[in-house]
């Protein structure tokens, strides 16, 4: 009988490894679309001469979009404080286009490529999680 706890004991372990693999992916893939769409902003950005075109606007927008998405499905996986900075610079980085403020807005980008990648370093799956 001694066998089956065991063999209970792993699954559960199992489970919960395979649990935090998966928050895992599902937070990395979602930073690292937000950093993609942060390179592509900023592409665009040395191409134009100002902000305010529609090529630029759209990609904002998406970065948003994709942004609400994504963080509405990470609640549930992270704590929301620690990645609301990423939808409060997007705020920013909307506003700045409306004024044409070129600097400003490529430090925005800059900033949530920065938070992204700082995400991405302490988010991972970790033996606390599995814990």
């Amino acid at each position: 009988m001694k066998i089956f706890h065991y063999i209970n004991f792993i699954l559960i372990f199992l489970l919960l490894i395979g649990i935090c693999v998966i928050e895992d992916v599902m937070v990395s893939d979602s930073l690292y679309q937000i950093q993609k769409q942060c390179f592509m902003i900023e592409r665009i950005v040395n191409e134009k001469e100002n902000l305010k075109n529609m090529d630029l606007v759209l990609a904002v927008d998406n970065l948003e979009y994709k942004w609400f998405e994504d963080e509405s499905k990470m609640c549930y996986l992270v704590n929301h404080k620690s990645i609301q900075e990423i939808g409060q610079e997007i705020s920013k980085i909307k506003l700045y286009i409306a004024e044409d403020n070129i600097n400003d807005f490529l430090a925005s980008i800059d900033s949530i490529k920065f938070y992204c990648h700082g995400y991405l370093h302490f988010m991972g799956a970790s033996i606390h999680n599995v814990l």
